[in-house]
This record gives structure tokens, sequence and C-alpha cells, in this order.
């Protein structure tokens, strides 16, 4: 500090002031004048200093939450949130539609595509909301603060895209909560961690706890449908004719047999019926045997998606194929175009025998968790008819977004992906 003041004494020291206009009873004006622009300079940076040790590190963790709520950082009682990077499908799950007040371009650029998201299907106002930001993550604060009142708390993916957390805050004020963005099989206990986080946050913690409940018990009774020793029960708890062992038998050795594939998937925008994914959930979740496998990677990061050579597919030759129709925003140029178009695809077993299959689309700006279940009911019901016989899967569709966003949207769904989803496909007449 001496060092500091000395040189600012230095500096004031080569200034040349005339005669006539400092005279002796000036001396104590200008001596005044260099204290207050050390004091001024200096406290400044003492303000800033605290100011840079108090901003708020991204929010991780519920412990992390309710420590800055105790200091008053955040508020208790939250009202208003921007959601970005993908994170507004989970505030709908659990009931945060009306405390929205910004998303991020994303939402609107797709508003046209509610067959995609379940949750802009249900609550199609949310794609007319201010945008503050592009998509993945890039949020833009000087749009944020234009808000008429600004959000409360900024629910952002935890995927190190876009801007960074801690700059938004110090920029803009505001606290930022980060979510995992993982999935209900794969990454499933970041997945449940990150909706306990919005849940606290929002105080929505009950609706937390049965969203995770339902995919349990939704995973427990796919899981139990197809394994061979839970059969008897799951027919018996329906009030079904119980199966014979040596149907049992034969129904698992057509699991073990039947080779699926799936194409159309979407990352980081639509593609093909080339693009696929090893581990691809619904397969996943019924034991379906793919050719590209389990591998139990992370489907954010992408290294589980997979652009396949169409002599690969060919040489295959996959028993059933399922198209995801996310593939649809290509339009002349999406897999289910090919599939009709295409000769070498058209030379396929499957397609030939007409044993191709619908499902929603499973991403879409991240993954629909409530797809992923819709489409798993299909995929069972397509290999195991007779352990899914009591299954309407389009009914069970509906029960499934009814619970999630809120309203039974499949029908809707259904009619922005050309009234073909969840369903058999014919080329016959192509």
């Amino acid at each position: 500090m001496k060092k500091y003041f000395n040189s600012l004494r230095a500096k004031v020291q080569t200034f040349r002031f005339k005669k006539d206009f400092f005279n002796q009873n000036n001396q104590g004006m200008i001596f005044c004048f260099v204290v207050c622009s050390f004091l001024l300079f200096f406290g400044c940076g003492q303000i800033d200093s605290r100011f840079d040790e108090q901003v708020l590190q991204p929010i991780r963790t519920i412990e992390q939450l309710e420590s800055y709520r105790a200091k008053g950082l955040v508020p208790k009682n939250i009202e208003r949130i921007y959601c970005s990077g993908g994170t507004l499908r989970l505030a709908v799950y659990l009931g945060g539609v009306e405390l929205v007040i910004a998303t991020d371009g994303n939402e609107r650029i797709t508003s046209d595509r509610n067959g995609m998201k379940a949750y802009l299907a249900a609550h199609p106002d949310l794609a007319k909301l201010p945008v503050a930001g592009e998509s993945s993550g890039r949020d833009q604060p000087e749009l944020l603060l234009a808000l008429k009142s600004p959000p409360q708390l900024i629910i952002k993916a935890d995927t190190g895209a876009g801007y960074d957390p801690v700059e938004l805050t110090r920029r803009t004020g505001i606290p930022v909560l980060l979510v995992p963005m993982r999935g209900i099989t794969v990454g499933r206990e970041q997945f449940d961690a990150g909706l306990r986080l919005i849940g606290a946050a929002l105080n929505k913690t009950k609706r937390a706890e049965d969203i995770i409940a339902f995919f349990d018990k939704e995973i427990t009774e796919l899981k139990q449908r197809t394994t061979f020793d839970n059969f008897d029960k799951i027919t018996q708890d329906n009030n079904q004719e119980k199966s014979t062992n040596s149907m049992l038998t034969k129904n698992v050795e057509t699991k073990s047999s039947v080779s699926v594939y799936v194409g159309g998937v979407s990352y980081n925008g639509s593609h093909g019926f080339n693009s696929s994914e090893s581990g691809y959930p619904p397969f996943e979740l019924v034991g379906a045997r793919s050719f590209l496998g389990e591998k139990k990677l992370d489907p954010i990061l992408g290294n589980r998606h997979v652009m396949l050579a169409k002599e690969k597919i060919l040489d295959w030759n996959p028993d059933k194929l399922f198209l995801d129709l996310g593939t649809l925003a290509l339009g002349d140029a999406s897999g289910l175009a090919e599939l009709k178009t295409d000769a070498a695809y058209r030379s396929l077993d499957a397609v030939k025998k007409g044993e191709v299959y619908t499902l929603l689309p499973n991403t879409f700006y991240f993954v629909n968790h409530d797809a992923v279940l819709v489409n798993a009911w299909f995929v069972g019901k397509i290999l195991y008819p007779e352990q899914f016989k009591d299954i309407d899967p389009k009914k069970k569709a509906d029960e499934i977004f009814e619970f999630l966003v809120g309203k039974p949207v499949f029908d809707k769904l259904n009619n922005s992906l050309q009234n073909t989803a969840l369903e058999r496909l014919s080329f016959d007449a192509e």
C-alpha cells in the first residue's frame, strides 16, 4: 500500500501548474484531491475484490443450494426461471411450466416440430416466450437483463458447452443451477440427482421423487416382462392365461435369435437411415439384440452415436428394422424416404417382409426420456408379443405423457409425424 501511495504521489507531483492558477491556499485542495483519488481508486479495488469473492459458483448440489439460500444469495421461493440447453424438458416434468419466463433459441426454431418434443406439444406457448440465448447453452447476458422481469434462477445443462456459468452469474447477478444431462439407462444416478436438484430449487421435491419412482416402476415392469423367471408372475398378476414352460422357452429362444437395427437416430440434428446408436435405450430396456451392442458410454457426449456405411447394414441384414422418426425433419432426404426409394435398402429382408417399425424421436435436443419409455414398450410388443399382449402401445404412450408432461399428446405428436408413429410400415405399393 505504501509503495502504491508513493507511486500515486509521484505521478501527481509531475503535473505542472501555473502560478496564477493555484496559490498557497490551494495546496490543501491539491493534497485532498490526491488523498481522495487514492482512496477512491484503492477503495474500488477492495469492493471489486469482495465482489469477486461473493460471485456465486454454479450450483451443482442440494447442499450448495441450501447454503446459498441460508445466506440470502438464492431466493427461497423461485418465481421466474430461464431454461437453457435442453433443461426445459425437466422443468416441465417437474410442473414448473408457469415459472418459465424465457427459453433458448432451440425451443423457438423447433416450435413447428411439435412431434419431436412432447413437452412442447403439451405446452406450445413455451415456444413463444422471449429467447435469451442460442441453443446448447450459448446464453446471452444482455438478453437476460433486458427482460422486463429477469429470472431469479438460470437452469443450465452441465455439459461444458456454451457460455461460462461463472461469467454468466458475474454479468447478470443471477445464480446458475447446473444440471447433468443424463438418461434413464446410462447415467441414471446423475439423472435422478438432476431432477432432485431442480426439484429442491423450485420447491417441488415430492414431484421429483414421484418422477423417479415412476421411471423405476416402468423400467422394472419392462424388465420383468422380458425376463423368463418373471413372466409367469406377470401373466398371473394380469389375470391372463398362464403359458406353459415350453411356450416360455420358445419365447426366450426367439428373444435371443431376433436381430434388430434402428436407423434415423438424431444427434446434433436429424440424419438418414444409416444414423444409429449403440446401447439404444429402448433396446436396452427390453433386452433387444442389436448388432451395435450395448456399449455403456455417454449418449450426451456422442460416443454412442454412429454413422454407418450402407454396406454394413446390408451385410447385417437384421430381422427387424426400426426407424426413429426424428429423421422426418429431413423431408425428402429422411430415412423414411430412403427406405421407400433406395434400391439397396429395399433389398433388405426386413423391408421385403414388412418387418419395419417406427418409433417416436428418441432424441431431439437431448434425450426425450418420455419417448424412451414409449418406444421401449412398443419394441417389447413387437419382439415379445405374448408377454405384451395386454398392452396397447399408443394408450400406454398417453399414460406416460400425461404423467410426465401433463397431457396425453400422442395424437398430436403423431399428426406432426405424418401419422406414422408406432406403426408397422409396408412398402409393397411403393
